[in-house]
């Protein structure tokens, strides 16, 4: 079981340095792998073999595909925390192999490393959890701090192996003995999470909720992380379907806990705490969800509370009547006790493209498509597949943009007009795909057709400033900017202006929308500067 830690910790760079408490992230040391041919993969899942010497939830799977293999074929992970080996001499791993073949481990540092080293037993046993132990007593210049390990699981030479492998890990620690079993000094991973309860009905059979860890399924906005928890909402559930974990959370210094969720309707989100000083309390959200289908960071008011309260307990989706037909599927992210009471708010990039010498027709549609998939895997999002991704020119001015979430890191991307085809992309000459760096609140403005970033263009410094919430709205629209406002426009989606405001300053202001129709809007902010942000608008 992962312990909760205190550390000092970035988050992510959108809420600044601070004190926190860290009670779940769902990530695991992340393993690099290399030479595992054209479909290798290594990923976090659920325990195929719960049998043995192996019991825990969840392992690391790694599939060694054959097309393309080398006999090195293998992954490498950079710890967190550098591994003692001078206090500690014994490297233990257990793996789960379908074939007999040499297991080759080694630590890196600066400057050197342990050299390639064979297990004091390898595998004799296929089709079961076995604990492998490396003896580095023997290598006298082994010492001190190491930051890196590297496990070749599958090295044979030469390789006469003839089809895909798919291998397991678990358990991997140092100590200072070489004994099958021995206690850990240090774990440098064992890929388990905090324990887990789902909150079902009696009798269970009906209700069909459950928990697991997954990869994150949209690794944008709010969360870039590489894992999440899925959340399957049962429809013959509780009204307070949820979870609960005996992890103790500490009250004294950080009153305010926050939570990612990411779902696909709007309904309240509570949190619990128990076992603790003066009793339970359970808070709804300080904000209200305003988003569906995308990350949002839900903030929870325990200031009254002091303290370490021993059990959390989680409702993401409190509703009464339920009013589902089915089960519904979410994602929980990113448990965190800090001091600070605003949501999490991810930076936004603002691309654009001026199509002045490429006008479109009336029922043309602009896209942004590129490398803005899943983090780590570079998945292409290509013209149609992602809403969000279209691009829109509501002033009609012929420069057509959008607001996007990305994290740090380097982007290809083109512009296509309605689908793929040379036809409909964009000819920028000798282009290709256009490459970004992207770093934090960013606004860049393209031309069709040729390279490089508009010269003279000026860059929309509001990108990032001004949010809007809850989003769909019924009545009142909140919009928060930290830049000064002169005005906000709201069209429709024909482009008809519907409500014009003025504004005098920054801060929080309010807009009245009770008077719009249910729909798709777009709300044009202004600044003093002359700067401007669009940003579309759900009217409920």
């Amino acid at each position: 079981m992962r312990k909760f830690t205190f550390a000092f910790i970035m988050m992510l760079g959108f809420m600044g340095i601070s004190m926190a408490q860290t009670v779940e992230n769902f990530e695991s040391l992340k393993m690099n792998l290399f030479d595992a041919g054209n479909t290798g993969t290594i990923s976090v899942i659920p325990n195929p073999d719960k049998s043995g010497i192996n019991t825990s939830e969840y392992v690391s799977k790694m599939f060694i595909s054959f097309t393309g293999r080398k006999e090195t074929a293998g992954w490498y992970a950079t710890l967190s925390t550098p591994v003692d080996m001078t206090a500690n001499k014994y490297m233990h791993i257990k793996v789960w192999k379908p074939r007999l073949s040499p297991t080759v481990f080694k630590f890196e540092k600066n400057g050197g490393d342990s050299g390639d080293t064979s297990p004091m037993t390898d595998v004799t046993e296929t089709g079961k959890w076995v604990e492998l132990v490396y003896d580095f007593s023997t290598k006298p210049l082994v010492t001190g701090d190491y930051v890196k390990i590297v496990l070749l699981p599958d090295f044979e030479k030469p390789y006469l192996g003839t089809t895909d492998v798919t291998l397991y890990f678990d358990d991997m620690f140092v100590n200072n003995d070489p004994a099958v079993g021995s206690a850990p000094a240090k774990v440098m991973e064992n890929f388990e999470i905090i324990p887990l309860t789902v909150m079902v009905k009696d009798p269970p059979a009906v209700d069909l909720s459950s928990v697991a860890l997954v990869p994150n399924p949209d690794q944008t906005g709010a969360n870039f992380s590489k894992s999440a928890l899925r959340f399957v909402r049962s429809n013959n559930g509780l009204i307070w379907s949820g979870f609960f974990s005996p992890t103790p959370i500490d009250l004294t210094t950080n009153k305010y806990v926050h939570v990612k969720v990411w779902k696909n309707r709007i309904s309240t989100v509570k949190f619990k705490i128990e076992g603790g000083t003066g009793g339970a309390l359970e808070v709804e959200s300080m904000y209200p969800q305003t988003k569906v289908k995308a990350w949002e960071d839900m903030v929870f008011d325990f200031s009254a509370k002091t303290g370490i309260h021993t059990t959390i307990v989680l409702m993401p989706d409190f509703t009464d009547p339920i009013l589902i037909t089915a089960n519904d599927t979410m994602y929980i992210d990113d448990i965190i006790v800090n001091n600070i009471s605003t949501p999490q708010v991810p930076p936004m990039q603002t691309i654009s493209v001026n199509m002045g010498g490429k006008p479109l027709g009336a029922t043309d549609r602009l896209w942004i498509a590129g490398s803005f998939g899943n983090a780590d895997n570079g998945t292409w999002n290509g013209p149609g597949e992602k809403p969000a991704n279209e691009m829109l020119d509501p002033d009609a001015d012929g420069i057509y943009s959008v607001n996007m979430h990305l994290p740090d890191g380097a982007y290809e991307f083109k512009f296509i007009i309605n689908a793929w085809g040379a036809a409909n992309e964009d000819p920028g000459p000798g282009l290709g795909n256009k490459t970004q760096n992207i770093v934090g609140n960013m606004s860049l403005t393209y031309i069709w057709g040729e390279a490089g970033v508009e010269v003279g263009v000026k860059v929309k410094p509001l990108a990032g400033k001004v949010n809007i919430y809850p989003n769909p709205v019924r009545n009142e629209l909140t919009v928060n900017s930290t830049a000064d406002l002169r005005s906000a426009t709201i069209t429709s989606m024909v482009g008809k202006v519907v409500g014009r405001y003025a504004f005098n300053n920054a801060g929080t202001q309010n807009i009245n929308t009770s008077g719009l129709k249910s729909g798709m809007y777009f709300v044009t902010f202004i600044g003093k500067d002359g700067s401007k942000v669009t940003q579309k608008l759900v009217k409920d």
